[in-house]
């Protein structure tokens, strides 16, 4: 332990205490109930705990400015980011770690190329490198799902005792769409099986994997301008086509967050909004968190029905509000 770090890092907490000795902002409450899936009174109760902890996890300047923009995307600032970390992973009814999500591993040590990772994770291609701010200056990263991540772990634990790879964790919207079939749709979940696929094999499955622009339905908080344009970093107000889809229907979780479920023969009210590239669709997809995933969906105007994409629910029904 490097105990000047650890005295720093404690005069830091006491300052930061002692200007936050005041009243919490209604601000702070709100995001920590969000994430955290806190009450008024626990979240209160939890900022207050945590900001009298003289010893309370500080990541690091150079870290918060390689995962800062994603998490502030997916609600966090920086101390709801670090309070986060000191809370142990949750459980499936299995007892595993819950893996969904997407990861950002840091190329460096043993596992110092893609072509590293690649064989490490039992990847099906090399991962792309983005360049991004380590904790010791510049460095590489790749991104990979929470299954290459078990494998990752489980590479490093057999052929490089004592070498913990750097992994952080991006709640992302998952988008695994098809290149064989129309699946995943909203509202059938069938369109995996032979009988489903296409008879010309010259049919390409719309929206494809990769298209850019692609419409959107949007059903939530992502209808908002104001929310929709602070997320794009829009500077002239969306434009939004209003329209429906069906095979869906809209419950809740936590008691106020919308969920899109199957539902064959029903309709869901919207908007439609033309997202114009990879990057926008990113912002949309940390916005909406793992607990969704990216689906297609037809989408209907008042002139026209539009082969577009929307993000369904991707938790499980004990996750859902009760309909009563």
């Amino acid at each position: 332990m490097d105990i000047l770090a650890e005295l720093e890092s404690m005069a830091v907490n006491v300052a930061t205490a002692a200007a936050e000795e005041e009243t919490i902002p209604d601000v702070d409450v709100e995001r920590w109930q969000k994430l955290f899936g806190f009450t008024i009174s626990e979240a209160r109760a939890a900022l207050e705990t945590y900001r009298r902890d003289l010893f309370r996890t500080k990541i690091s300047d150079e870290l918060w400015d390689t995962v800062g923009s994603d998490k502030q995307a997916e609600g966090y600032d920086r101390e709801a980011y670090e309070y986060s970390l000191t809370r142990p992973r949750r459980h499936d009814s299995s007892g595993r770690y819950d893996e969904k999500g997407s990861y950002i591993v840091q190329l460096t040590g043993p596992l110092h190329s893609p072509e590293i990772l690649q064989r490490a994770a039992t990847l099906n291609r090399v991962p792309t490198p983005i360049g991004g701010v380590g904790e010791c200056g510049q460095a590489e990263f790749c991104e990979i799902d929470g299954a290459a991540k078990a494998r990752l772990l489980s590479w490093a634990r057999k052929y490089h005792c004592g070498f913990q790879p750097t992994i952080i964790r991006l709640s992302k919207a998952k988008k695994e769409l098809s290149e064989i079939t129309q699946a995943p749709t909203l509202g059938n979940n069938l369109l995996t099986l032979p009988q489903h696929r296409p008879d010309d094999v010259g049919v390409e499955p719309t929206p494809s994997p990769g298209q850019y622009p692609v419409w959107y339905f949007f059903y939530g908080t992502l209808a908002d301008p104001d929310v929709l344009s602070r997320q794009l970093g829009l500077e002239e107000a969306p434009h939004y086509v209003p329209a429906k889809v069906s095979g869906g229907r809209v419950r809740t979780w936590a008691a106020k967050y919308k969920a899109l479920v199957d539902a064959p023969g029903e309709e869901v009210p919207g908007s439609a909004f033309l997202v114009q590239s990879a990057s926008q669709e990113d912002a949309l997809r940390f916005y909406e968190t793992d607990k969704y995933e990216v689906v297609r969906c037809k989408i209907t105007t008042q002139t026209e029905v539009l082969d577009g994409l929307t993000f369904r629910f991707d938790g499980s029904e004990d996750d859902l509000d009760q309909i009563h």
